[in-house]
This record gives C-alpha cells, structure tokens and sequence, in this order.
C-alpha cells in the first residue's frame, strides 16, 4: 500500500470515527433528555432511568446504532492504515519507522493520542516503502530440457 492511499484511508477514518462518535453521542443525549424518566432510587443515593418504550425511544436507539456503527467502521479504517504504514515501513532498510510505528500502535491501545501522533508523524516525515522500489532481475534462461536429443 503506497504512502498517499494511507494517508487518505486514515483522514476518512479519523472523520468517521469523529462523526460517527458525535451522532452516537446525540443519541445517548436525545435518550436521556426525551426517552425516559429520571426517578430517584427509594434508598435516596442516585437516580435510575426507566425508559418509556415509545416512537422516541427507538428513535434515538436507531441513532445510537448508526452513529457508533460508523464510529466502529472508522476505527477499522484506520486499523488498516496503521497495518499498511507497518507493511510500508517494513519494507525499508532502516527499521526506526517501523519500530516508532509499531510500538506508537501498542502504546496507543492504552494511551489513544500516542497512537495518534505516532501515526501523524508518520504521514507527515514518514518515507514511502513502495517508493523504494527493489530493482526486478533479469529472467534467466529456461533449464535445458531433460529428454535425450539426437
């Protein structure tokens, strides 16, 4: 996977990922707001949430739904982008981007904005593998053939 086509699954990604999680979000808030009642618990520490099972309710579930759905899709993307920058970089003799890649991939399972800079680091300095193309050998001759000529 070249650099360029990296670069533009992982911008679609990340705006998937980030409008998906603001739909989803909405969804949770217009549930909260509209789609049930707020009652406080009969020990008087907190309140519950009874939903009221109408129109709006399974509204804002559908918005729920999609808008996380497409939040997951944006993460795949850029899972893949991650997994092709990998592959890029593995290609090259000097393996630091690599290793900044990989270990910046891990650390942001935990840490989200390592992975994060990890990445735009490398779509920012980061060199292209495809670019560095390995030069194809000449074709060599066929074997000689086995049966006996006369």
């Amino acid at each position: 996977m070249t650099k360029p086509t990296i670069t533009k699954i992982w911008i679609a990604g990340l705006i998937l990922l980030v409008a998906g999680l603001i739909v989803g979000g909405i969804g949770v808030g217009l549930l909260l707001a509209y789609g049930g009642t707020f009652t406080q618990m009969s020990s008087g520490n907190g309140y519950t949430f009874e939903p009221r099972t109408d129109g709006t309710f399974w509204t804002t579930i559908g918005i729920m739904i999609v808008g996380f759905a497409v939040a997951a899709a944006g993460g795949i993307m850029q899972l893949v982008a991650w997994i092709g920058a990998l592959v890029n970089t593995n290609q090259l003799q000097d393996k630091t981007w690599f290793v900044i890649l990989l270990v910046g991939g891990l650390l942001g399972l935990v840490f989200g904005l390592v992975g994060l800079a990890a990445m735009v680091a490398y779509l920012i300095a980061g060199p292209d593998g495809t670019a560095l193309r390995r030069p194809e050998m000449p074709p060599s001759e066929p074997p000689p053939s086995l049966a006996p000529t006369t």
